[in-house]
């Protein structure tokens, strides 16, 4: 994503701030005959070429793909050197979090109810990667082809097999909340499968009533006026 980008491109033109000074310093002390702090300034242009090009900090959630196929995934912020990964031709990318991930996402869902009136079950969706090799490739096939798309990508996904959900009668006290959400998650679990996700936790609140009413939030419209990344529709197939 585009945060991602902005990161490596500020990492890189920091190190070109620090190495570019260091060397006109190193050159101009050779110049004038100033053997320590010619030394001292090519000790800190070797620090800044290790610490730039050699050694390379790895993020948090990141793949180690080569042609195009994830070889294995680093959950924890590491640094490796640089050299590990490209003499094995490898190249690390970093799936997303933020705009992803970061925050739960909401669905509200109506049915009608056994006295003729509308139930409502307001879902909140914490959703994580799936932990397996299987899903780490759906991820990163998924976030390559629609890069910033993928947000709107999966509140598609979970739009549509919602939507196709036949929803039981709310439960009647908290105990049967968990009970009542299993079958749901379990069928939403199935749509998120396409890009490697899984629902990690789910939380509902229930409304009950004749009718029923709600302020249509901007983000209902774009949904409603969007088409999943690709050109494909909200009746048409899911992500790949």
């Amino acid at each position: 994503m585009w945060i991602q980008s902005m990161i490596r491109i500020l990492g890189r033109i920091i190190f070109y701030m620090l190495l570019v000074p260091l060397l006109v310093g190193f050159v101009y002390a050779l110049s004038h005959d100033q053997w320590t702090a010619a030394l001292i300034f090519m000790v800190l242009c070797l620090l800044v070429l290790y610490k730039g090009l050699i050694r390379v900090k790895i993020p948090a959630n990141s793949l180690v793909v080569r042609d195009g196929k994830v070889v294995f995934f680093i959950p924890e912020r590491t640094v490796r050197d640089r050299f590990d990964f490209a003499s094995r031709g490898q190249t690390i990318v970093q799936l997303p979090h933020y705009g992803l991930l970061d925050r739960p996402y909401k669905l509200e869902i109506f049915s009608p109810d056994t006295k003729g009136g509308l139930s409502s079950c307001r879902l909140s969706l914490n959703l994580g990667y799936i932990m397996e090799l299987t899903g780490w490739q759906r991820a990163y096939d998924n976030f390559v082809l629609y890069q910033d798309k993928l947000s709107l990508g999966v509140k598609m996904l979970l739009f549509k097999s919602a939507a196709q959900l036949a929803w039981p009668s709310p439960p009647h006290g908290e105990e049967d909340v968990e009970e009542y959400l299993k079958p749901i998650v379990a069928e939403l679990n199935l749509g998120l499968e396409n890009v490697g996700l899984k629902i990690e936790q789910a939380t509902c609140t229930f409304t009950a009533g004749p009718t029923l009413v709600r302020i249509v939030a901007a983000e209902q419209e774009i949904m409603e006026k969007a088409e999943l990344p690709g050109g494909a529709s909200r009746e048409g197939a899911g992500l790949t």
